[in-house]
């Protein structure tokens, strides 16, 4: 090597920037989970994001479901006219209602299920506020689709409102409890396919459940009342532990950018 190529490279060499220490590191990372989680980085308010997050949500989506809904109000009404025993409405029930929470969970962690975070990468708005948008957007959705089904089937077969509301929500909440669990525990690539397997065996069972006639005898009233409070309990709980988890993924956003 020349003695100009060896004065190139010392000069190269003096102008390499020395790597970081751990401790500097560290604390970059600790000022950027700051900065997103202060006020400066989070100028959206929850309405704004709300309205931002209804654009992402496909046209197709909407008419899935109200296509659904419809469906099951006619079928509703034709088991009505034909005056079948009404644990056939309530199969119909314990099919639609997993089947709309399902369609609302894959929505809700799209970006989770299918690895994509273009939405969340460019939003100045963390990850948790933003999935915390679509879960309000398509939680108030698919509660006002279910109950107008509870609402039709309580009319066709002159049944208390609050009992057909207990019959539906607890449904309803459990898949809601299952799915997000489901997300928030399963790989990427194994998300959807647990997804829908958790569908079906929900289904199954709340056809099974909805089948044995003792559980609508006055004396199982209040019991209907407790698993409807246990539901929204675990519901909670597992809401709490799949937030916790698009949060830890929203900070590796930011440290691998």
């Amino acid at each position: 090597m020349t003695q100009k190529q060896n004065g190139v490279l010392e000069w190269l060499q003096s102008c390499e920037t020395p790597a970081p220490s751990e401790p500097k590191i560290e604390a970059v990372i600790v000022a950027g989970k700051s900065y997103m989680n202060s006020s400066e980085f989070n100028k959206n308010s929850m309405r704004d994001i709300i309205l931002n997050q209804l654009q992402f949500l496909p046209l197709s989506f909407w008419i899935i479901q109200i296509i659904l809904t419809i469906c099951a109000v006619l079928l509703a009404c034709i088991l009505g006219q034909w005056r079948v025993p009404f644990y056939y409405p309530l199969t119909i029930l314990a099919v639609m209602v997993p089947f709309l929470a399902l369609l609302g969970a894959i929505e809700i962690s799209k970006s989770n299920i299918y690895g994509m975070w273009e939405i969340e990468q460019s939003s100045r708005t963390t990850l948790v506020k933003i999935i915390a948008g679509r879960m309000l957007i398509i939680g108030v959705i698919n509660l006002f689709l279910i109950t107008v089904i509870l609402i039709s089937m309580a009319y066709i077969y002159q049944k208390s409102m609050i009992e057909m509301v207990l019959y539906g929500l607890i449904p309803f909440n459990i898949s809601c409890t299952c799915y997000l669990f489901i997300c928030a525990k399963s790989r990427t690539n194994d998300s959807l396919y647990h997804l829908i397997a958790c569908m079906i065996f929900l289904s199954g069972t709340f056809s099974l459940v909805l089948h044995q006639r003792f559980i609508f005898e006055a004396s199982m009233f209040w019991g209907w009342i407790g698993f409807y409070v246990l539901s929204i309990i675990l519901l909670g709980k597992t809401l709490q532990l799949y937030l916790k988890k698009e949060k830890m993924i929203g900070e590796l956003i930011w440290n691998l950018q």
